[in-house]
């Protein structure tokens, strides 16, 4: 009974961490190129026994579960669906790859192609420096500003730089910081040779606003389904504490 109670409440725990992560989904429902994120659950004891003294306890006998817990929170790394916009700074990179931006912590990674141009004329994503083949990219003039396919940052007729785009093998070990960058970690970048982008368009985000919806509902279900077995298992200790007490 006490090992029910234990479960219930890792349960609910675990469904509250769950929640968070599906409300922030759907707060950047509309953030572009947004990738979401999702909980992978396991066994707390289990986690626990196999990791201390795996040869002790074989599969064949069964789990000693006291619950669920949240092993990690992964990001989907799937492309959102490209939408045109008609803006010549927009761009999007159908391919998944990424742009490099300047922050604090050094270089970051993003697919946000919303580029806008600061007040000390760098380019932007997201208040970040785009980086350039030789740093943050600085236009001057009043001309027309826009990016050619080729990923050439034009001024009025002229390019005065290109966007380096990169890849990663192994998209899985990049780390997410705020919600479009992201932090290679140990993963190396990989300049693409043959830069192509989507211009006057720009990726939406990943997010699909029904599964979500449909996630979060299942979410509170497993909540409440954790709550009752909590107050099951309590009203049974308490009987077993009363009848034991009388005899």
């Amino acid at each position: 009974m006490i090992r029910g109670i234990l479960s219930g409440v890792t349960a609910m725990r675990a469904q509250v961490r769950n929640q968070e992560v599906i409300a922030n989904n759907l707060a950047n429902v509309n953030t572009a190129a947004y990738n979401r994120d999702k909980v992978v659950f396991t066994s707390f004891k289990d986690t626990l026994m196999y990791a201390m003294r795996p040869s002790a306890f074989p599969l064949e006998i069964g789990g000693m579960s006291s619950g669920t817990v949240v092993e990690a929170i992964e990001t989907i790394h799937s492309v959102g669906p490209i939408e045109v916009t008609g803006n010549p700074m927009d761009v999007a990179f159908a391919g998944g790859q990424y742009l490099a931006v300047e922050t604090a912590s050094g270089p970051r990674y993003t697919r946000r192609g919303d580029i806008e141009l600061s007040a000390d004329r760098y380019l932007t994503v997201g208040d970040y420096k785009v980086l350039g083949k030789s740093g943050p990219i600085k236009v001057e003039g009043f001309e027309t500003k826009s990016v050619r396919e080729d990923g050439a940052v034009m001024v009025g007729d002229e390019a005065v730089d290109w966007l380096p785009l990169y890849e990663f093998a192994d998209e899985s070990a990049l780390v997410k910081e705020g919600s479009s960058l992201f932090n290679p970690v140990d993963a190396e970048a990989v300049a693409v040779k043959f830069v192509s982008v989507a211009q006057g368009a720009l990726e939406k985000s990943s997010v699909d606003p029904v599964v979500e919806m449909v996630n979060l509902i299942y979410t509170m279900r497993t909540y409440e389904a954790a709550q009752r077995a909590i107050l099951s298992a309590d009203e049974t200790l308490q009987q077993a504490v009363n009848k034991v007490g009388q005899v």
